[in-house]
């Protein structure tokens, strides 16, 4: 018996989305393509702080004048982000619009570094009202990303599509750094999914086994260099409000795509001796350390990610 493999993909979020779901039948997959297209773009219109009319944009734009509502949908995820940035001491923090519009400006990185940020995450002054699903700053200094979940959200929404639709093998992908996994893939027990060498990307130096599990990869890649002389990550640290440096990544793996999004970023800006304290508040998670020196990766694995 041969398995038929049903595959979509689509530009979305600023990266390629893409979808496989090996099928015997699938007369169905493709109006199901439709459904998950749409989801996507459902939370793209509502996150994306590129669009005039999306929430975020919205938020951004007048929560410092007065109280604003979004989404019920929405809201729920915003509060999410509050327990993640209450769960991580501050190493989660959204709210760094300020920080990047920072970083971004004129002028030398390693002048700014020396100088230290004059801007940290913002997230303690946003105030999220449950009651009427209305967001508020208390400074106008406070802007959101949502860089740093926006990807984990859409995955999470697009898997129970699929759950309702009785598919239980499928693989999804937000251009190789958020990715999510269910069921086997059809010709084994599990999704083998690697991490490139930056400076050899035709080999991987790990790979996973996924199997209901979510993937997300954040910091150096063979797309995304560091820069600068002081080797300037594009992830920022909101609790010094610098950039994170260094030839290195981290892979962390969750059940739920949203949670592993967080943790990839919190890890990367997160001192190491905090690891095992931070795993401890999200059971089930792992997290992969890469390092290059030399052009050469140092793996260290924490928790428990399945090689």
């Amino acid at each position: 018996m041969t398995n038929n493999i049903f595959y979509r993909s689509f530009y979305a979020m600023g990266t390629r989305f893409e979808m496989v779901i090996p099928q015997e039948t699938s007369p169905h997959l493709e109006a199901l393509a439709g459904r998950m297209e749409e989801e996507v773009r459902w939370w793209e219109e509502r996150l994306s702080r590129f669009r005039d009319d999306s929430d975020i944009s919205r938020i951004n734009r007048e929560a410092a004048d007065h109280p604003v509502t979004v989404d019920e949908k929405v809201f729920a995820v915003l509060e999410e982000c509050d327990r993640y940035h209450r769960l991580t001491e501050g190493l989660f923090d959204p709210a760094i619009l300020g920080l990047q519009e920072y970083w971004q400006q004129e002028g030398s990185q390693e002048a700014k570094g020396a100088e230290g940020s004059p801007l940290h995450g913002r997230w303690a002054e946003v105030v999220l009202d449950p009651a009427e699903k209305r967001v508020s700053f208390l400074s106008r200094d406070t802007g959101i990303d949502p860089g740093g979940f926006g990807k984990g959200v859409a995955l999470r929404e697009v898997s129970r599509i699929l759950q309702e639709e009785g598919i239980r093998n499928a693989l999804l992908s937000f251009g190789g750094s958020s990715i999510l996994a269910l069921g086997h893939h059809p010709h084994g027990p599990h999704w083998p999914v690697g991490i490139p060498d930056i400076f050899d990307p035709s080999r991987n130096v790990y790979l996973f086994s996924l199997h209901d599990s979510s993937l997300s990869t954040s910091g150096v890649s063979a797309q995304r260099l560091p820069r600068g002389e002081g080797l300037h990550l594009h992830v920022l640290n909101p609790l010094t409000g610098e950039p994170v440096k260094g030839w290195k990544s981290v892979s962390a793996q969750h059940p739920d795509p949203f949670t592993a999004e967080v943790l990839s970023t919190v890890f990367l800006a997160a001192d190491k001796e905090n690891y095992n304290t931070l795993l401890s508040r999200f059971p089930g998670s792992g997290i992969i350390l890469i390092n290059y020196l030399n052009q050469k990766a140092n793996i260290v694995t924490f928790g428990a990610p399945k090689p």
